[in-house]
């Protein structure tokens, strides 16, 4: 996605650098406080952040936007359980990743309420996906 678009920027929220020992909420609170941070300081036009996002969290991205002056734009990418918890573009899920897959499903990650755009990713590679996305935006 973020080859793409111009004067982008690629963050990746799982890159948090949390130690590994603490609850994973308070992991994803270190890694939402970077997310917000790198986002107040980016220079760059677009800015892609892979993250899944929860309601107060989504509220959290969009107020830094806001602060910033940026628009906010959700992507939610949402194959079918099945494709998403298969093997794909060369990745070996481990079974803890199927499992968390599986509970985020039914914890509605992929129908988010403030999604803008939902794809269905079953059928399509990530460039193609990418080239959607980058279609959608250009309108």
């Amino acid at each position: 996605m973020a080859a793409l678009l111009p004067a982008v920027r690629f963050i990746d929220g799982d890159d948090h650098d949390a130690p590994s020992h603490l609850p994973y909420t308070e992991q994803w609170a270190l890694a939402l406080a970077r997310l917000t941070r790198l986002i107040a300081q980016a220079q760059e036009r677009y800015l892609v952040i892979a993250y899944p996002l929860e309601q107060d969290s989504y509220e959290q991205i969009l107020a830094a936007c806001r602060q910033r002056g940026a628009r906010l734009r959700v992507v939610t990418l949402a194959p079918t359980l099945t494709a998403a918890q298969s093997d794909r573009g060369g990745r070996i899920l481990t079974d803890w990743e199927r499992q968390r897959i599986a509970q985020m499903y039914l914890e509605g990650y992929a129908a988010r309420p403030f999604s803008d755009l939902v794809l269905d990713t079953s059928a399509t590679d990530a460039q193609a996906s990418a080239c959607l996305i980058a279609q959608w935006l250009a309108r």
